[in-house]
């Protein structure tokens, strides 16, 4: 009996994963400034305080901007996506949380030097 109830309240758990899933999302976020980033960081923002393009469309996640920063994001937790975009030598990783209110979107360096975050447009 325990096992049953465990079964139907784990199936019924992630249900809503699984509709959220399926439901195509844009959001449009726009970068700024960090004033905790290191100086060299700035000369980069003319790339990222601009419009970007959240979109998951048939469960597929990207990023895009004018720039031409275009990242595929995977799901790395409920409504949390995560992917890597190359910028010389620099890899910039992108987490967008559609489930904080507001959405948010971080891009960041992986040392951390650098980091930009941004908000709903």
């Amino acid at each position: 009996m325990l096992m049953k109830t465990f079964a139907v309240l784990a199936f019924v758990g992630l249900m809503p994963f699984a509709a959220a899933a399926q439901q195509n999302v844009e959001v449009k976020f726009w970068f700024k400034e960090n004033p905790n980033s290191i100086t060299g960081c700035v000369q980069l923002d003319s790339s990222f305080t601009r419009e970007h393009t959240f979109k998951i469309v048939n469960g597929q996640a990207e990023l895009k901007s004018a720039g031409g920063i275009d990242v595929k994001l995977k799901p790395v937790r409920a409504n949390v996506y995560q992917g890597t975009f190359n910028l010389g030598r620099m890899n910039v990783i992108y987490t967008a949380d559609l489930g904080a209110t507001p959405p948010t979107l971080v891009a960041q360096s992986q040392d951390g030097g650098c980091k930009w975050n941004a908000v709903k447009a």
